[in-house]
């Protein structure tokens, strides 16, 4: 079994900006000449999250709508130091996951057909890193 691991370097724009980043993990798992296995991305952040999903800016804007629901900004939060942008950051990290884990088949990722990584920014405008592991053989 090999082990190739490589950081994704992302730069966001704004709160709840979605960068598809299914290209750049194809990249990595070409580059790691695995064709078995699986691939774990883990967000190396506390106030981000990866989701798959449509790249359908429509669903991306109903997600938005249900986290504020969840987590209002006009709610009395403990961790408000950084702002209440930043707990509900925090908050809706924990409630998407900042994980994913996809099979590997035949050196492809194997996503269905409307499938597509996201790195969702919960907070501002910044550089952000996603690590990738490729396991198999």
């Amino acid at each position: 079994m090999k082990i190739f691991q490589k950081e994704i370097e992302i730069e966001t724009e704004k709160i709840n900006h979605f960068v598809k980043i299914t290209e750049e993990v194809e990249n990595v798992v070409r580059e790691s000449k695995i064709k078995n296995g699986m691939v774990f991305l883990n967000a190396l952040h506390t106030t981000s999250a990866l989701i798959i999903q449509e790249n359908d800016s429509t669903i991306h804007e109903d997600l938005v709508k249900i986290l504020e629901r969840a987590t209002p900004l006009s709610e009395k939060y403990k961790h408000d130091y950084e702002g209440n942008e930043n707990a509900t950051a925090h908050i809706k990290s924990n409630l998407l996951g900042s994980f994913l884990s996809i099979p590997l088949k035949d050196g492809k990722l194997l996503l269905g057909t409307w499938q597509d990584i996201f790195f969702l920014e919960l907070f501002e405008a910044r550089k952000r890193k996603v690590f990738v592991t490729v396991i198999g053989e």
